[in-house]
């Protein structure tokens, strides 16, 4: 009973509003509706849900239409609507198992007829004087009137029957809500204040229907609407009243040049230069100006935008701010006071006219201190030194690394070294290393690419299995390309057969 009354208090507000409001119309359309059901039915799958379609219908009935701007741009738009919902169902069946072991086919129908009270809110984007697009959305509300299924059976001997039944209402299993609940979606056209084509969506937030198994029944509805404007809106009679033909802004019964676009400023006359002087009576039309010299420009001698009578430095182009005088750059750097965040010592653009910082405080800028977080010297680039005794170690470990012969396989000789290496990386979580593969002349330029590369990848990869992170780590294979002794002796191709270690910051 509370729901009865909740629908009828939306109705009267409705009706109110529809007496009190802008416009008024009539409407109609065709639509698509379907059912959104979910259950907990093992079956349902498999033997039912493919066979459910949507059941064509129409809506119709009254519109009403509240600008909530002057422009009428945006709105709400409540309507009363006869609406139909529902589904199909069409099933056939093999006549070895057939439905209750007579049945070939099914073919079912479920409408519910209801009265229904959407509330949209547009917004209507201008197109052309007379055309505006549509976009809204909101709540609806429905009461359902009545409801009836339909059956068609046909039997394995070709036998057809059909019959009716009335769908019954409440709140019990097995039955249909009185009232249910859910939101809309428009876009189309309105032409003239006249005439709304639209393309709708609306979709039930509560279930419409109790059944003996957990599930939810919503209705899904596509559908398009004609609406015929009976009344014209307040804004379309305020535009009769306002009236401008020359589309200037200025309504023709206050506009000194009606068939002429003007400006506000200028009383609806033209105004090329924009200075508030009309064309008709601007002596420089061509060039902004005063009224004062009616329309045309004070003198600037300096071409600074500042006239001569209030210019302190009328030959020296300036600013406003300094009365026509340049602004001024107190330490010097090209960068004047106004733009310096460091007016009193010469910086750089870059750091709008501070200094270059010097986050590590070793004397050397971050600008060219290639570790601009730790403290280092000069000749390192501001990077910290690396004592011998480190890299001793490091050149240690690179010889002592040893391959299978013609792979990239490690030595099980060579762990020692690498975890030496490892042990180095993890002491200064920021030290980089740069890992190269070399090789003798043996073999073709290509393979000994190839596998130069190949090794010093195999480095990389065992030193980030032991901890240390990929992108500290550089991998290249140089081949044959970089020997450090002779290639034509044994002795000589042993050396260059060999890993380099070079670590950097």
């Amino acid at each position: 009973m509370k729901k009865t009354y909740l629908l009828l208090a939306f109705n009267l507000v409705f009706f109110n509003f529809m007496y009190a409001q802008i416009k008024w119309g009539v409407g109609a359309g065709p639509h698509n509706v379907s059912v959104i059901e979910t259950n907990n039915l093992q079956s349902w799958n498999q033997q039912y849900k493919e066979n459910f379609s949507p059941l064509s219908g129409f809506h119709a009935g009254v519109f009403s239409e509240i600008n909530l701007d002057k422009n009428g741009n945006w709105a709400v738009q409540p309507a009363l609507l006869y609406t139909n919902k529902g589904r199909k169902f069409s099933k056939s069946y093999d006549s070895a198992k057939s439905f209750l072991n007579d049945t070939s086919a099914i073919n079912a129908s479920w409408k519910i007829n209801y009265l229904e009270l959407p509330v949209n809110f547009i917004y209507r984007l201008p197109i052309t004087q007379k055309v505006r697009f549509i976009v809204g959305g909101g709540p609806y509300i429905a009461l359902q009137l009545n409801g009836k299924a339909t059956y068609e059976i046909t039997n394995a001997s070709g036998e057809r029957n059909s019959f009716n039944d009335k769908l019954a209402s409440g709140d019990a299993v097995n039955k249909y809500q009185k009232l249910n609940w859910g939101i809309n979606a428009l876009a189309g056209f309105d032409f003239n204040d006249r005439l709304m084509l639209t393309a709708n969506y609306s979709r039930s937030m509560s279930d419409f229907y109790t059944a003996q198994y957990t599930g939810s029944f919503k209705h899904e509805l596509w559908g398009g609407t004609v609406v015929i404007w009976l009344t014209p809106s307040k804004t379309a009679k305020i535009k009769a009243d306002q009236k401008d033909s020359d589309g200037d802004g200025v309504a023709d019964q206050l506009d000194k040049c009606p068939t002429e676009m003007g400006t506000a400023a200028t009383n609806g006359c033209p105004d090329t230069d924009g200075d508030s002087v009309p064309d008709n009576e601007d002596k420089c039309p061509g060039v902004a100006g005063t009224s004062k010299l009616i329309g045309c420009p004070a003198p600037d001698r300096d071409k600074d935008g500042i006239a001569d009578d209030t210019d302190k430095c009328p030959d020296v182009a300036g600013t406003a701010k300094y009365n026509g005088c340049a602004v001024p750059d107190t330490d010097a750097d090209g960068i004047d006071d106004d733009n310096d965040n460091c007016p009193g010592i010469a910086g750089t653009v870059k750091y709008n006219g501070c200094p270059a910082p010097d986050t590590d405080r070793d004397g050397i800028d971050d600008d060219t201190d290639k570790c601009p977080l730790k403290t280092g010297t000069k000749e390192n680039k501001g990077c910290p030194y690396i004592a011998k005794d480190m890299l001793d170690d490091i050149n240690k470990a690179a010889r002592s690394i040893l391959f299978d012969v013609n792979s990239d396989n490690i030595k099980t000789s060579s762990f020692t070294a690498l975890d030496k290496m490892a042990e180095i990386m993890r002491t200064d979580a920021e030290l980089k290393l740069d890992i190269e593969g070399h090789t003798d002349n043996t073999g073709s330029v290509r393979h000994n690419q190839v596998l130069s590369g190949r090794r010093a990848l195999a480095i990389k990869t065992y030193l980030v299995k032991k901890g240390i992170a990929s992108e500290r780590l550089t991998a290249s294979g140089f081949g044959s390309e970089h020997p450090i002794a002779d290639n034509n002796t044994e002795k000589g191709r042993s050396k260059n057969r060999r890993v380099a270690f070079k670590v950097k910051y």
